[in-house]
């Protein structure tokens, strides 16, 4: 990779010692001659990785994913410095920025292109989620009741408290606390996993590219709520059904040479 030589820093401040991180990224960037452009503001402003080679966002996971759309726009590559407590997408961290950082300024980065869910209402325009959408029941305290199809296809009905659709990426998130798979990083699938089904049969499910999913509530009476990377994004009415499809468009994801995938499951999920 070329070197770098603009660079935004992105901080969340409602992380401890964020501001801290930040200031050390601006001082080593200084030293190598790399220009930095630092934001405190959160969620990130407009148009802020315009014209730039790399963001580093410092903060936990959630951070990183609210960058997701501006990365695309601009194609920027985004490496997460990991101050949260179970984040799976940072590849530095703050106690060996002096050491891990200066390569990365000289170019010695890859760039690992994670596949994302395209999703549209009402066949409106496409958006987008890198770790899940996430569609529950808008009733509050009232089971959900939901009929998914692949193309024409019926796959099941289900009676949850709703339904996780992740990608690899978001496949240690809210699917494996709902009891999904974990997926390699690399593979374009989509996850489905029933949350708390009333049901003693029901799995997840796995969905190749290429395909496309509607999901649809079964109670003309009740709405559905849907978010998007634990973001609350809209409800969607029983006579619209959602589509929901890996997308052809893929994040940007920054990770330093030697980054292991396994070692982090290994460390985060204490497999020894």
């Amino acid at each position: 990779m070329n070197p770098l030589k603009n660079i935004a820093i992105v901080s969340n401040l409602s992380k401890t010692g964020a501001r801290d991180v930040a200031h050390s990224l601006e001082k080593i960037c200084d030293d190598y001659g790399v220009k930095s452009r630092l934001t405190e503001e959160f969620p990130c402003p407009p148009n802020f990785l315009k014209d730039m080679d790399a963001c580093f966002s410092v903060g936990g996971d959630g951070t990183l994913l609210n960058l997701l759309d501006q990365a695309i726009e601009y194609e920027v590559p985004v490496a997460g410095v990991g101050l949260g407590k179970l984040g799976f997408l940072a590849t530095l961290y703050p106690d060996d920025l002096a050491r891990s950082l200066p390569p990365v300024l000289r170019g010695e980065f890859q760039i690992r292109r994670r596949s994302l869910i395209g999703y549209r209402e009402n066949q409106g325009n496409e958006k987008l989620a890198l770790n899940d959408l996430v569609v529950k029941s808008g009733a509050t305290g009232r089971l959900g009741r939901f009929s998914v199809f692949c193309g024409n296809e019926r796959v099941a009905d289900y009676a949850s408290d709703g339904i996780v659709f992740s990608t690899p990426t978001g496949s240690t998130a809210y699917n494996l606390a709902a009891g999904g798979p974990i997926a390699h990083p690399e593979a374009e699938v989509i996850l489905m996993t029933p949350i708390s089904a009333h049901s003693l049969t029901s799995r997840p499910l796995v969905f190749p590219a290429g395909i496309s999913l509607q999901i649809e509530c079964e109670d003309d009476s009740v709405s559905a709520d849907v978010s998007t990377d634990g973001r609350e994004a809209f409800t969607t009415t029983p006579q619209f059904p959602l589509e929901i499809f890996v997308s052809r468009k893929s994040f940007p994801l920054m990770e330093t040479i030697g980054h292991s995938h396994f070692r982090v499951l290994r460390n985060k999920l204490k497999w020894g």
